[in-house]
């Protein structure tokens, strides 16, 4: 079953979250942190009232226990509607379930709901799994580069202080 998230399933999103972030981290970064490290600062992930913009946040639920989820942002920019699938994540125990293909499936009808002209959904070169999921719900690979500008938490504290 794919649902909208509820008010006080913030956890369980948070945990779904970091073990995403933690799996994320073996794409682009050098060193790996713990999953541990990564559950003990879920806390901090805003999820509700802390967010700005429209944030949509469907989960797919399995026995009252959530599986995976589909973050997804819609920007109006007055000129045109976008959507971004922000965070996407299954547990891997219900990989190749038709788990995400459901999520999926429920972001493109949200997308389509509110008008949305364009969506855009990020991974990395070697996600080869998210990369053939995106593909077969029909995403294609567009000739702009991405940049990111990763900063330290070191930098952010000194900047704020």
């Amino acid at each position: 079953m794919i649902r909208r998230m509820k008010l006080g399933e913030e956890g369980n999103i948070r945990a779904l979250l970091a073990r995403l972030s933690y799996e994320d981290q073996t794409f682009w970064r050098k060193q790996a942190k713990r999953l541990e490290e990564y559950l003990s600062d879920s806390s901090k992930i805003p999820i509700s009232e802390e967010i700005k913009g429209k944030n949509i946040i469907l989960v797919a639920e399995e026995d009252s226990e959530i599986v995976g989820l589909c973050w997804c942002t819609i920007v109006d920019r007055g000129i045109d509607k976008q959507g971004e699938i922000a965070e996407f994540y299954v547990e891997k125990e219900y990989r190749g379930r038709n788990v995400g293909a459901e999520l999926m499936a429920a972001a493109k009808q949200l997308f389509i709901n509110e008008q949305v002209e364009v969506a855009f959904a990020w991974t990395h070169h070697g996600n080869e799994t998210a990369i053939k999921l995106y593909k077969n719900e029909g995403f294609k690979e567009v000739d702009q580069l991405v940049m990111a500008l990763v900063l330290s938490t070191k930098n952010r504290i000194q900047r704020h202080a």
